[in-house]
């Protein structure tokens, strides 16, 4: 099931006196922050609300942003820890080996025989590449979700074809 929200950035805490703020980076699309003014703010307490961003830049590998009618750094501080959303249907579609978490989720494995391996339970975030864990009759598998292993995805059939290196079954069960 597609989220309604996809979340882009948390804010992490007030920067200077002028009402900025730290934004942590939770996107492939660090871009979309200098392409719209427009974002919507989740706070801690879920309340939401639009906001609109005066002036945005890159700042030591995150995104300084000042929000309009953001002017202290007690008002900033209100922000702290809330999370920047984006409707999920301005996600990025461009690339078409790029996938969402989400768009994964429920896909049907199969090796490149056609036997089915299994369905993708839910993705793990892992610093070389994601995992996908995938069960299927005989149990669980863990499936790097890298080219040369998931050589294709197709969104439109929610299918997956692995060629699984020799082993990575067995080491798995």
């Amino acid at each position: 099931m597609s989220p309604e929200f996809l979340t882009i950035g948390k804010i992490a805490r007030p920067q200077g006196i002028r009402g900025e703020v730290i934004v942590n980076i939770e996107t492939d699309f660090p871009s979309r922050f200098f392409e719209t003014s427009d974002f919507l703010i989740r706070t801690e307490t879920g309340d939401s609300r639009t906001m609109k961003a005066e002036k945005a830049r890159m700042h030591k590998g995150r995104v300084v942003i000042k929000f309009q009618n953001i002017n202290t750094m007690n008002d900033a501080e209100t922000l702290r820890n809330a999370e920047i959303l984006i409707p999920v249907e301005n996600r990025n579609t461009e690339d078409e080996d790029f996938f969402y978490h989400f768009e994964l989720s429920g896909m049907t494995v199969s090796d490149v025989s056609g036997r089915i391996i299994g369905k993708v339970k839910e993705v793990l975030i892992n610093p070389g590449n994601d995992i996908l864990v995938v069960r299927g009759e005989d149990g669980e598998i863990l499936i790097p979700f890298r080219k040369e292993i998931c050589i294709e995805v197709n969104r439109k059939t929610g299918q997956i074809t692995a060629d699984l290196p020799e082993g990575l079954e067995e080491i798995n069960r």
